[in-house]
């Protein structure tokens, strides 16, 4: 059993006080910090002492333990093993008040009781009425019981099996017992220092006294799970907004007596607590070190502190003034940190702090923009499982020309709220900023970390871990803005909306008295759309338009919801600056054991550069971007000439003038491909491939097997290492055909790929094509076509040449067909001398052949070659040599550098912002 004894005075709200009370006994009892007394008796715990000792006038002392130790309180308890508390007050003075008031507990809890509610539940009913919002943890002690008064004590009696022996549980318990202790003490000062017949006493004492337990309750439970207890201020915000709610329905007499009464009633009220911490820190052992560390700032420069807080609330201000300089902490990924010679939205929102004269230091561990690449050789593709080395933090890029400002910030490019999560907490804790600036969430929906839930669960968690640093920072939370529309990426639209949708739902259950979350609405602010970005030079990242914009939008809800300055500046300026792109210099092409290398000198502030290549003759060019100011053509081969231009990105639709051409002969040190064995489905998500080292002996560091999803709009080459003759790999899409294609490694680097036939990756053999048609185009052209089969990547034709009477068996080359339309040329003499069929491939798995068919014989039609059919010029096998491979449509989706870098021009990588 556990015993409590009361303060008296009479409580318009429910007197859950009685069983912060009794959770203070059992608090104390938790608090012994001495060893169990009987191996597995839960109820020495924390010791077992009911000697007696003196209580000063309006205080209270603690006996708590086994009940076999009890005394005379032993008969209340079932069992030996019982835990009593006894809460034991000096009643001195209006003994009749204690007396009504520990009666009003009891009977409050009996209720309970009566609906099904066990004694810690009811406790925690009290509590949570309590809370100042300063930490919303619910205790963890569940127990039932029973409660009573016994003289001048309350007493808790928790009978053995109910009693828990983990310190979390005693934890939990001591920080609602300190709360209701406080409870009942700041509620009888308050009321004594009214004197008799005060009308207005009991509602000015319930607010404050609860206001005071409820905050002394959180911060026990802050300090036992590790959080930060904040400061003095904190408190009395926490304090005084509390009871401005409280007084929500007072009138003007009640307020001014309230702010009349605080000028020195409060000063004791704070007193008296900070005097029942430091007694109830005497019996909690170990865990003391929260109750000391209230009753040192429990003082009367406090309950000063308090009284202003009280009257800026009534008042109609923050119950806490913004200290004299803010410190800002810019939260988020790239659109936060911006790229090297960018004005970032950073620096116009710091415009507008100087503009309305408000004193702000940025804070954060960082303090430029994101570096460009730096020039390098193609690297070479990771093994199976390989990570890729950390690229570190690359924070060292500078700012437009002109702009100099506090640039500190937490923002960097590619960063996730799933990962901002797990350190916000120690940079927060670091840099103790007073109003923090989130922006995250684009690249946890963008590329695949988690969807819109997940992303609000990783920013509700960067909130709550910055709390639990520093308990009063302020938030205001930026929503994820759109992306112009990437083929084959509806979802990132969805999952944008949906996430936003759920942050504005969110925020004002997050939001907290002592900390506000507040929405900035980037969404709606930036002028960014799926089907058109203008305020962006990529799609998504902020030109110095929307630089403005985002800027604007934070400067709107500073202004709005934390009373910051005199409003945003309307609309940004005419005249915006435009981002220089002249013409690289230092423009040279080399032979190089890659093939080609092509450099120049970068230019500050690029995005990137685009690189038009062409063999020396051809007059059209081949165009790609690439991100730093080298280029390397790597698949070709010996003693072509390449020629190149370049010039400077400062956006999709900034582009400075083309450079001169320059030009070298490749002469590649590289080895050539390997032969290609097999390419077949595994499992529902895999291909596997099995080759053999080229034709003639070479030096060989690893092989590459490349994929290209061909059912994926804007999808990339990936390329994975390996070694041996066989790879295997996982995590494609079902149903999706891939492009497969493998190539060397040497020390000079990658070579030439072959080609393996097309997988569908969790097909399995196909199905027989159908509906085989052909038609006479003229007498030696044909066309051909077919029904699609179910699995197949694509098709074989085969040829068989029916002069001699059917004794040639059909042909079929590895020219695989993607369509189910195909066109044959130069069929001499006549095409009425073939006949045609088709199988279906699925990598090296195949079909049965479909139906045969032979072409009708032409009504004299004279030979032709019709335009714009896609005419094969020989229907006999097409093998290409090594040195003349058609590589086809990887070309085209190589970019100039070398890296097979998923960056196409014009477009974003897949969602995510890198």
């Amino acid at each position: 059993m556990l015993t409590a004894a009361l303060i008296g005075g009479t409580f318009m709200r429910r007197p859950g006080w009685l069983t912060a009370l009794v959770l203070a006994v059992t608090l104390m009892t938790a608090g012994l910090a001495e060893p169990a007394e009987a191996a597995g008796e839960a109820c020495a715990t924390a010791g077992s002492n009911f000697a007696s000792q003196p209580i000063a006038e309006s205080t209270a002392a603690l006996r708590m333990g086994c009940a076999r130790d009890a005394g005379s309180l032993r008969p209340l308890a079932g069992s030996d093993t019982d835990m009593v508390a006894a809460i034991d007050f000096n009643t001195a003075q209006r003994p009749d008040a204690w007396q009504r008031q520990m009666s009003q507990i009891v009977d409050a809890v009996r209720a309970d009781k009566d609906k099904g509610f066990t004694l810690s539940e009811s406790f925690d009913l009290q509590a949570q009425k309590n809370s100042v919002d300063f930490y919303d943890r619910q205790s963890d002690a569940r127990f039932d019981g029973s409660i009573q008064v016994v003289g001048d004590s309350l007493v808790i009696v928790i009978p053995a099996g109910e009693v828990n022996a983990s310190s979390n549980w005693w934890q939990k318990l001591i920080a609602l017992a300190v709360g209701y202790a406080v409870w009942i003490v700041a509620y009888q000062v308050c009321e004594f220092s009214f004197g008799p017949a005060a009308p207005l006493a009991v509602p000015i004492c319930s607010a404050i006294s609860a206001g005071m337990a409820g905050l002394a309750g959180d911060l026990m439970n802050s300090a036992f799970d590790g959080r930060s207890l904040g400061d003095a201020d904190v408190w009395q915000e926490a304090i005084a907004v509390f009871v401005g709610s409280a007084a929500a329905g007072w009138g003007a007499l009640q307020r001014e007596k309230l702010v009349e009464w605080a000028s020195k009633g409060l000063t004791w009220v704070v007193e008296a607590v900070g005097k029942t911490a430091r007694n109830l820190s005497t019996r909690l052992g170990s865990w003391r070190s929260p109750t000391e560390y209230v009753s040192s700032l429990f003082t009367s420069a406090f309950a000063e502190g308090l009284r202003s807080a009280i009257g800026r609330v009534f008042g109609g201000g923050r119950a806490t003034a913004w200290p004299s300089t803010i410190r800002v902490m810019v939260v988020g990924d790239s659109i936060s940190q911006g790229h090297e010679g960018d004005y970032t939205w950073r620096y116009r929102l710091w415009q507008w702090f100087q503009e309305n004269n408000i004193s702000v230091d940025f804070v954060g561990p960082y303090h430029g923009t994101f570096t460009p690449d730096q020039p390098s050789p193609p690297e070479p593709p990771l093994f199976v499982g390989e990570k890729p080395a950390d690229q570190g933090i690359r924070v060292d890029g500078g700012y437009a020309a002109g702009v100099a400002f506090d640039s500190d910030h937490y923002a960097h490019w590619g960063r996730q709220a799933a990962q901002i999560k797990d350190d916000i907490r120690r940079q927060v804790e670091t840099y103790k900023p007073d109003l923090v600036l989130l922006a995250a969430g684009f690249n946890d929906m963008g590329w695949f970390v988690s969807d819109e839930n997940g992303t609000l669960d990783s920013v509700g968690a960067i909130i709550d871990q910055a709390r639990a640093a520093r308990p009063g920072v302020d938030f205001a939370v930026a929503t994820v803005p759109h992306r112009s529309k990437i083929g084959g990426r509806d979802d990132l639209i969805t999952k944008t909306d949906n996430f936003n949708r759920l942050l504005a739902n969110a925020a004002p259950r997050w939001s907290k008295s002592i900390s506000q979350v507040e929405v900035v609405d980037w969404q709606k602010k930036y002028s960014c759309a799926p089907a058109a970005c203008p305020a962006a030079y990529d799609g998504l990242h902020p030109n110095a338009f929307g630089e403005y914009q985002l800027a604007i939008a934070f400067e709107q809800t500073l202004h709005d919801r934390y009373g910051l300055g005199r409003g945003p500046i309307p609309f940004p300026p005419e005249n915006l600056p435009i981002r220089p792109t002249p013409v690289p210099t230092g423009l040279k092409a080399e032979s190089s054991p890659q093939g080609v290398t092509v450099t120049w000198n970068p230019v500050y502030g690029a995005f990137g550069y685009d690189v038009r290549s062409r063999i020396a003759g051809q007059s059209t060019w081949g165009e790609g971007r690439v991100n730093s100011n080298r280029t390397n053509t790597t698949w070709t081969v010996d003693g072509i000439q390449w020629e190149y231009q370049v010039r400077t990105v400062g956006g999709d639709n900034v582009k400075g003038p083309w450079s001169g051409t320059v030009s070298a002969v490749a002469h590649p040190k590289t080895a050539p491909p390997p032969r290609i064995l097999a390419s077949r489905p595994i499992g529902q998500d895999g291909i596997e491939l099995e080759i053999a080292p080229p034709d003639y002996p070479t030096t060989i560091d690893r092989y590459e097997v490349i994929l290209f999803d061909k059912d994926t709009p804007g999808a990339w080459l990936t390329g994975t290492g390996f070694r041996g003759n066989n790879v295997k790999i996982y995590g494609l899409k079902p149903g999706h055909r891939y492009l497969v294609a493998a190539a060397t490694w040497n020390a000079a680097g990658g070579g030439l790929p072959a080609l393996a036939r097309p997988v569908t990756v969790g097909g399995g053999i196909p199905a027989i094509p159908t509906g085989l048609r052909v038609t006479t185009v003229d007498p030696t052209t044909v066309e051909l076509d077919w029904n699609g089969a179910k699995s197949a990547a694509g098709y074989r034709l085969w040829v068989s040449n029916i002069k001699d009477g059917g004794t040639t068996p059909p042909k079929a080359d590895e020219n695989i067909i993607e369509d189910t339309h195909y066109g044959v040329g130069f069929l001499f003499p006549g095409v009425w001398n073939y006949e045609f069929c088709v199988t279906a491939v699925n990598g090296s798995l195949e079909s049965g052949k479909s139906n045969c068919v032979i072409p009708p014989h032409p009504d004299g039609s004279a030979p032709t070659n019709p335009g714009g059919s896609a005419l094969n010029l020989s229907p006999s096998a097409r093998t290409a040599a090594p040195d003349t491979m058609d590589i086809g449509s990887l070309t085209a989706l190589r970019n100039p550098d070398g890296t097979g870098s998923p960056v196409a021009a014009g477009a974003g990588v897949n969602g995510g912002d890198r």
